[in-house]
């Protein structure tokens, strides 16, 4: 009977206005793990989808994984054995070169057609947002087609030889000739990557206070003077941003190249990402290619460092 009078006093403490108390302990539990349960979609997509695939392919590079010992699963240690055959190769070493050539070129002529767009830019002028819409083509195209469009561009018979016929020029077979065939490359990917340097640094630009350059101006300094001194200076945090970025995206083009030279003539245009294409795809030595993407991993990382180091000089 003792408990049968209890009952209602507990009801009575646990209900109180119609909801249940919660204990201390479990609200403290719960209210922690709320904000994880927002990031945690993010941390398993990276886990499953970035994380997993470097490692696993780390480990397969020292592993000898050809299409036989990898559809059986037998895949054994070989150690540093296809880092060794990969730097043996003189095919790799011309991708490397073609690869830094090709990311230094291509860098260089992006940031510099983007920042001269972007000062021009700061002009004010009838149809400006539209001609801005209009650059922005090349950077939203397809690459299947922008590679497609250069690869009929710098065909024998195509407009680029047209008019160098007019200047007295003999034709050139771009596509076909060793040490041309890069240049083409360059060009084309200057052209898909010049956008995007526009668009940041010209946002950067923007940000910047017109009265700094209004106080420059009365005192006297030329424009190229506020460019250097105001400009720049200014715009640091936005050019390491999009270098690094650059950086990244050009080391690791592949589909550009792929379809406008295939890596030829003779692998003259291959970079490390075609090449490493080639050796998976091609010769299907899975371990090697996997070995050449950790290069190319380290190559990112390297080139990224120095241009930070640079930049807080």
């Amino acid at each position: 009977m003792k408990q049968l009078e209890a009952t209602p006093e507990r009801v009575a403490n646990v209900l109180r206005g119609g909801r249940p108390v919660v204990p201390r302990r479990k609200v403290k539990w719960r209210t922690g793990l709320t904000p994880y349960s927002f990031i945690l979609p993010i941390v398993v997509f990276t886990l499953l989808l970035l994380v997993y695939p470097v490692f696993y392919s780390l480990a397969l590079s020292f592993r000898d994984a050809t299409v036989d010992t990898f559809v059986s699963g037998d895949m054994p240690f070989i150690g540093a054995g296809n880092y060794q055959q990969t730097l043996s190769s003189n095919t790799f070493w011309q991708a490397l070169v073609n690869t830094v050539i090709f990311t230094f070129s291509s860098i260089l002529f992006q940031f510099t057609i983007g920042f001269l767009l972007a000062l021009f830019f700061q002009n004010r002028f009838p149809l400006k947002n539209v001609l801005i819409a209009l650059l922005l083509i090349p950077w939203i195209a397809p690459v299947l087609t922008a590679a497609n469009t250069f690869k009929g561009l710098f065909n024998e018979v195509g407009p680029v030889n047209q008019i160098a016929h007019w200047f007295g020029i003999p034709p050139v077979p771009w596509l076909a000739l060793p040490g041309y065939a890069l240049v083409a490359t360059i060009v084309a990917n200057i052209w898909i990557g010049f956008p995007f340097n526009f668009i940041l640094l010209y946002s950067g630009i923007c940000g910047i206070p017109p009265e700094i350059y209004e106080a420059a101006r009365i005192d006297g300094a030329t424009y190229w003077r506020r460019v250097g001194h105001i400009t720049l200076p200014m715009l640091k945090p936005v050019t390491v941003a999009v270098l690094m970025l650059g950086t990244i995206y050009t080391v690791k083009v592949f589909d550009l190249v792929w379809i406008m030279t295939g890596g030829g003539p003779a692998n003259s245009s291959h970079l490390l990402s075609t090449y490493a294409y080639q050796v998976g795809f091609s010769i299907l030595n899975f371990g090697q290619a996997a070995a050449i993407a950790t290069v190319i991993v380290v190559l990112i990382l390297s080139l990224n460092l120095f241009q930070f180091l640079l930049q807080r000089k």
